[in-house]
Protein backbone atom coordinates (compact mmCIF):
# COMPACT_ATOMS: atom_id res chain seq x y z
CA UNK A 1 0.00 0.00 0.00
CA UNK A 2 1.01 3.00 -0.74
CA UNK A 3 0.37 6.29 2.03
CA UNK A 4 0.02 10.14 0.25
CA UNK A 5 -0.98 12.99 2.57
CA UNK A 6 -3.65 14.93 0.99
CA UNK A 7 -4.36 18.80 1.53
CA UNK A 8 -8.31 18.99 1.90
CA UNK A 9 -8.79 20.09 -1.40
CA UNK A 10 -6.94 17.68 -2.79
CA UNK A 11 -9.02 15.13 -1.02
CA UNK A 12 -12.17 16.98 -2.54
CA UNK A 13 -10.82 16.93 -6.17
CA UNK A 14 -9.79 12.95 -5.85
CA UNK A 15 -13.37 12.30 -4.60
CA UNK A 16 -15.39 14.35 -7.10
CA UNK A 17 -12.67 13.32 -10.49
CA UNK A 18 -10.38 10.80 -9.67
CA UNK A 19 -13.84 7.99 -9.41
CA UNK A 20 -12.17 6.22 -6.52
CA UNK A 21 -13.35 2.50 -5.62
CA UNK A 22 -15.69 2.16 -2.65
CA UNK A 23 -12.42 1.46 -0.16
CA UNK A 24 -10.59 4.46 -1.45
CA UNK A 25 -13.54 6.48 -1.65
CA UNK A 26 -15.07 5.74 1.95
CA UNK A 27 -11.66 6.64 3.19
CA UNK A 28 -12.10 10.15 1.14
CA UNK A 29 -14.97 10.66 2.81
CA UNK A 30 -13.84 10.36 5.97
CA UNK A 31 -10.85 12.75 5.45
CA UNK A 32 -13.05 15.36 3.83
CA UNK A 33 -15.40 14.79 7.11
CA UNK A 34 -11.89 15.86 9.49
CA UNK A 35 -11.60 19.09 7.16
CA UNK A 36 -7.75 18.87 7.70
CA UNK A 37 -4.57 17.09 6.10
CA UNK A 38 -4.87 13.55 6.19
CA UNK A 39 -3.25 10.33 5.09
CA UNK A 40 -4.92 8.04 2.20
CA UNK A 41 -3.63 4.42 1.64
CA UNK A 42 -3.81 3.36 -1.45
CA UNK A 43 -2.52 0.10 -3.60
CA UNK A 44 -0.07 1.19 -6.75
CA UNK A 45 -2.71 0.15 -8.84
CA UNK A 46 -5.49 2.28 -8.00
CA UNK A 47 -2.88 5.07 -7.96
CA UNK A 48 -2.31 4.61 -12.32
CA UNK A 49 -6.40 4.24 -12.26
CA UNK A 50 -6.59 7.95 -10.42
CA UNK A 51 -4.08 9.20 -13.01
CA UNK A 52 -5.84 8.46 -15.61
CA UNK A 53 -8.85 9.31 -14.19
CA UNK A 54 -7.60 12.99 -13.27
CA UNK A 55 -6.49 13.31 -16.96
CA UNK A 56 -9.29 12.01 -18.37
CA UNK A 57 -10.96 15.15 -16.26
CA UNK A 58 -8.97 17.39 -16.82
CA UNK A 59 -9.47 17.18 -20.77
CA UNK A 60 -12.91 17.42 -20.16
CA UNK A 61 -13.04 20.63 -17.69
CA UNK A 62 -14.43 23.85 -19.07
CA UNK A 63 -12.59 26.06 -16.18
CA UNK A 64 -8.77 27.18 -16.36
CA UNK A 65 -8.78 27.07 -12.85
CA UNK A 66 -10.00 23.64 -11.85
CA UNK A 67 -7.92 22.45 -14.99
CA UNK A 68 -4.74 23.51 -13.09
CA UNK A 69 -5.97 21.88 -10.00
CA UNK A 70 -6.60 18.79 -11.91
CA UNK A 71 -3.11 18.87 -13.47
CA UNK A 72 -1.17 19.89 -10.21
CA UNK A 73 -2.95 16.98 -8.23
CA UNK A 74 -2.26 14.38 -11.39
CA UNK A 75 1.25 16.01 -11.51
CA UNK A 76 2.04 14.88 -7.57
CA UNK A 77 0.35 11.55 -7.97
CA UNK A 78 2.92 11.02 -10.92
CA UNK A 79 5.74 12.46 -8.67
CA UNK A 80 4.74 9.64 -6.34
CA UNK A 81 4.77 6.91 -8.59
CA UNK A 82 8.40 7.92 -9.84
CA UNK A 83 9.41 8.02 -6.13
CA UNK A 84 7.50 6.42 -3.63
CA UNK A 85 7.48 9.65 -1.47
CA UNK A 86 3.42 10.58 -0.71
CA UNK A 87 4.81 13.18 1.67
CA UNK A 88 3.63 17.00 1.56
CA UNK A 89 6.11 19.62 0.92
CA UNK A 90 4.43 22.60 2.39
CA UNK A 91 7.34 25.09 2.11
Amino acid sequence: MIKIKLLPEEQELLLKYGYPFEPEQRQLKKLIARSRIGTLSISPFYRVQMIGDLCYAINKCTTGRLQDQLAELCERLEYIERTGDGALDLL
